[in-house]
């Protein structure tokens, strides 16, 4: 494979960050599952995706797993510190991957970081901010939950500006544009900064979620 997805850790975590890349148009095929359970990895493969069974801190599984020519490396493990591990080494195999861990602790967010995630999910934190939004205001809440379950709904997506976008405002867009990435840099939609569309600007918008794919069988790499 090349330009893939792999996801170390197919727990809760690590089912709903695949389940959600697949909501978001990433074929099933296109994704390779990762952890030490050969019952997990079975499960997986039953679900549409690529497995290896084995530790994702160790060289040689993520070797298996091809992560030196992935795209993007989703880390989902169950302790804070196997995250980091699994980080380093990812890292270590990879230079452009996108990196993406999720932490129980927030402060094992910055480690992570220094271990070459590029962002840092803290799952505690996340939920306590969605609480206390829902306890303040329902339906914001209700909102919130709808744009988390993706592939559902109402999806928050990043997409390429469109030819008949570029040199109009966000606001004239068909999507509802919440920000604008330039370059390096996430705009607000009505940042002054942003102007009109640029052709080689990327949108987050809110979008309907499309019609999910049926599951197809996948394979275990052994």
């Amino acid at each position: 494979m090349r330009d893939h997805t792999v996801v170390v850790g197919f727990g809760t975590k690590g089912r709903s960050a695949t389940r959600a890349v697949c909501a978001a148009g990433l074929r099933k095929d296109r994704i390779v599952v990762v952890d030490p359970s050969a019952k997990t990895v079975e499960a997986a493969t039953a679900e549409g995706y690529t497995g290896v069974v084995g530790d994702g801190t160790r060289t040689d599984v993520l070797r298996r797993a091809e992560v030196h020519r992935a795209g993007r490396v989703i880390i989902a493990t169950q302790r804070d510190d196997t995250a980091v591990l699994v980080a380093l080494t990812a890292r270590q195999l990879n230079a452009e991957a996108t990196i993406v861990a999720a932490v129980r602790e927030e402060e094992n967010a910055p480690l992570l970081k220094q271990s070459g995630a590029d962002e840092v999910i803290t799952g505690a934190g996340a939920a306590g901010r969605l609480l206390g939004l829902s306890v303040l205001s329902p339906s914001a809440g209700l909102v919130m939950e709808d744009l988390i379950q993706q592939g559902s709904g109402l999806d928050l997506i990043e997409r390429p500006v469109t030819k008949a976008e570029a040199g109009r405002s966000p606001r004239e867009t068909a999507d509802l544009v919440v920000s604008v990435v330039r370059g390096h840099r996430v705009l607000d939609y009505d940042d002054p900064a942003v102007g009109v569309l640029e052709p080689t600007d990327r949108v987050i918008a809110i979008v309907r979620a499309p019609e999910p794919e049926p599951p197809r069988p996948g394979v275990t790499l052994s």
